[in-house]
C-alpha cells in the first residue's frame, strides 16, 4: 500500500471518528428528553421514589395518590413496573373555554355593557323570519318557543339557515362555545313567517307581528321585507308599536330606498356598515334610517349547531334588536329618561335614548345613511341600573298571556304588608344532556332548568339563583330567572363523558321575597352519560 493511500485512509478514519460521536450525543439527548406525566401511586405517594428515576416533581397531591412529574421515557417505563405504581399517563392539556365575540358585537359595544351587567335578562324578542334552530347548543337555552305561520303548526323548526343566523347575533348564550350575542340572556321566540326559499307574504308578517304582541314580546325584529307599502302592514306594527313593543327592521340590501316594514314610522330602521363603518354599497338608504350597524362577514349561529358568515342589513338589524334588548333590561324608574313616568321603557323612550347615546357616522347629526349613527349598547345602558327583581313587574308586557288570569285572582289575596312576607322555592328542576360530535370525539354537557314560584304558584320573575355542578365538571355558577321565572344553567363541556352531571341549587335571592328551601320540589338533579 502506497504512503498516499495510507493517509487517505488516516484522515476517513479520524472524520467518521468525529461525525460518530455528534450522532450518539443526539440520540442520548433524545433519551434523557423529558415527558410531563401525572404517576398515580396504589397508596401513599413517594416523590423520593420519583425522584431516584431522574424525575422533576411538580406537584405531590393530596386529593388523589398521585405526582406530577417530568421523567425520561426509559424512567417511565421503569417505574410502570414498579408494584407500588398504579398507573402512569400522560400530562394533558386544556384550555379554557370561551365564546367567539364576532366583531360586529366589539363593534357595537354589546360586551363591555354585558361586561356591567346588561345581558338582556327577562326581555322577550320575537324573530319574525324563517324560524329557528332551537336545538342548536347556543340557542336552546335561551328559546321560549313560537308558531311557524308557513306550516300553520307548534314547531317553527329554520329550514332554511337566515332566521337561526339572525337569533344567534341577538341573543347567543354565553356558554363557553360558539359565538356571542349581543343580548346572551334575552328570551327568543321563534315566529316563523317565511318559507324554505326566504320568501314570506306580509299576511304571514302581519300573523307573526299580531302572535309576538299576544304573547308578550318586548321587542320584534324582522329582517325581511318588501318594496310596496301596505296600510294593513302599516296598522299592525303601528298598533304593536301602541302597545309597548319595540319592531326592528331591515332596510334592505338594494341599494334604493328603504323597503317595507322598516320604512315605517313605527319601526327601527338599520342600514349596513362595513369594518371600517362605512354604509355598504348595497345597503338600501333613505330619511327613514335611524341606525347603522355591522352587517358584513357576520359569524353566527347556523341550523345543526353549526356557524357561519352572512352579509346584509338583515345582519345589521339584528345588532340594533340586541341592543335594544340590553337597554330594555335597565331600570328606567325614576330617570330622566321615563318621560311618561311609568316605570318601564316605552318605544318612543328606548329610541330617543338610544340616538342620543349612538356613534355619529357620516355628516354631522343624522343623516340618510347612518341615520343618527352607529348604535352604542354601552353608551345606552351607561348611568343605569340594571332593572330590579321586584314582584311588580308590569304584567300586560312581562307575564305570559296564561298567567294573567292567576295573577288578576291571587294577588289580591297574598298582597303583603312588606315585601320579604312572600315565600317564594324551586317549582321544578330539570336537567337534560347534550351532546355534539365531532370528529371521532362526542363532548357532552348537561343544561339544568330552574323555575322559581311563589307561595301561589306564580313566577318569580328577576330571582338571583345560585348553584353548583358536580360529578363530570365542578362549577359554581349564578343566574337571574326571566319574566316567566325561568333560569338555565349550562354545564361545561366533556370529551368522550362517562359519568353523571349533578346540578344543585343552593340559593336564590329577590327583592321582596323570602326563600324557601324546604318548600322546593327538589333541589338537584343529576343526568348521567
Amino acid at each position: 500500500m502506497t504512503r498516499q493511500k495510507i493517509t487517505l485512509l488516516v484522515v476517513l478514519s479520524i472524520l467518521l471518528s468525529f461525525l460518530a460521536v455528534p450522532a450518539g450525543a443526539i440520540q442520548e439527548d433524545k433519551d434523557d428528553e423529558k415527558i410531563p406525566v401525572l404517576i398515580n401511586f396504589k397508596g401513599k405517594t413517594n416523590a423520593e421514589l420519583v425522584k431516584a428515576y431522574g424525575g422533576n416533581v411538580k406537584h405531590e397531591y393530596t386529593i388523589v395518590p398521585a405526582i406530577a412529574a417530568e421523567l425520561p421515557q426509559k424512567a417511565i417505563d421503569a417505574l410502570s413496573k414498579n408494584p407500588n405504581i398504579a398507573f402512569i399517563e400522560p400530562d394533558g392539556q386544556a384550555q379554557i373555554l370561551a365564546d367567539e365575540v364576532p366583531w360586529g358585537i366589539t363593534r357595537i359595544n354589546a360586551v363591555t355593557a354585558q361586561s356591567e351587567g346588561f345581558t338582556g335578562t327577562g326581555i322577550k324578542v320575537a324573530v319574525l323570519d324563517t324560524g329557528i334552530d332551537y336545538n342548536h347548543p347556543d340557542l336552546k337555552t335561551n328559546y321560549l318557543g313560537g308558531y311557524d305561520f308557513v306550516n300553520k303548526d307548534n314547531d317553527p323548526m329554520d329550514d332554511h339557515s337566515h332566521g337561526t343566523h339572525v337569533a344567534g347575533t341577538v341573543a347567543a348564550a354565553s356558554n363557553g362555545i360558539g359565538v356571542l350575542g349581543a343580548a346572551p340572556q334575552a328570551g327568543l321566540y321563534a315566529v316563523k313567517v317565511a318559507d324554505s326559499s326566504g320568501y314570506c307574504s306580509y299576511s304571514n308578517i302581519i300573523a307573526g307581528i299580531n302572535w309576538a304582541v299576544d304573547n308578550n314580546a318586548n321587542v320584534i325584529t324582522m329582517s325581511l321585507g318588501g318594496t310596496s307599502s301596505s296600510s294593513t302592514l302599516k296598522s299592525a306594527c303601528d298598533n304593536a308599536y301602541s302597545k309597548g313593543v319595540v319592531l326592528v327592521g331591515a332596510a334592505g340590501n338594494s341599494g334604493g330606498s328603504v323597503i317595507f316594514p322598516a320604512a315605517y314610522s313605527s319601526v327601527i330602521a338599520v342600514s349596513a356598515v362595513d369594518s371600517t363603518n362605512t354604509k355598504t354599497s348595497w345597503s338600501c338608504y333613505g330619511p327613514e334610517i335611524e341606525f347603522a350597524a355591522p352587517g358584513v362577514s357576520i359569524k353566527s349561529t347556523m341550523p345543526g349547531g353549526l356557524y357561519g358568515f352572512k352579509s346584509g342589513t338583515s345582519m345589521a338589524t339584528p345588532h340594533v334588536t340586541g341592543a335594544v334588548a340590553l337597554l330594555m333590561s335597565s331600570d328606567v324608574t325614576g330617570t330622566i329618561y321615563d318621560s311618561n313616568k311609568n316605570g318601564k321603557w316605552d318605544p318612543a323612550e328606548i329610541r330617543s335614548r338610544m340616538q342620543s347615546t349612538s356613534t355619529d357616522l357620516g355628516v354631522t347629526g343624522k343623516d340618510n345613511y347612518y341615520g343618527y349613527g352607529l348604535v352604542n349598547a354601552y353608551a345606552a345602558v351607561t348611568g343605569l341600573n340594571i332593572a330590579p327583581a321586584t314582584d311588580d313587574t308590569p304584567t300586560e308586557v312581562d307575564t305570559p298571556v296564561e298567567d294573567d288570569t292567576s295573577s288578576t285572582d291571587t294577588e289580591p289575596e297574598v298582597a303583603p304588608t312588606t315585601p320579604t312576607e312572600i315565600a317564594m322555592s324551586v317549582g321544578s328542576l330539570t336537567a337534560t344532556k347534550e351532546f355534539s360530535v365531532k370528529g371521532k370525539n362526542t363532548f357532552g354537557w348537561a343544561v339544568a332548568t330552574v323555575k322559581v314560584i311563589d307561595a301561589n304558584g306564580k313566577a318569580v320573575t328577576g330571582t338571583t339563583v345560585k348553584g353548583s355542578w358536580s360529578g363530570l365538571t365542578t362549577a359554581s355558577v349564578s343566574g337571574t330567572t326571566d319574566a316567566n321565572g325561568i333560569v338555565k344553567f349550562t354545564s361545561s363541556q366533556v370529551k368522550n363523558p362517562s359519568g353523571t352531571f349533578t346540578f344543585k341549587v343552593t340559593e336564590a335571592t329577590c327583592s321582596g321575597y323570602a326563600y324557601d328551601a324546604a318548600q322546593n320540589v327538589c333541589s338537584s338533579v343529576s343526568v348521567t352519560f
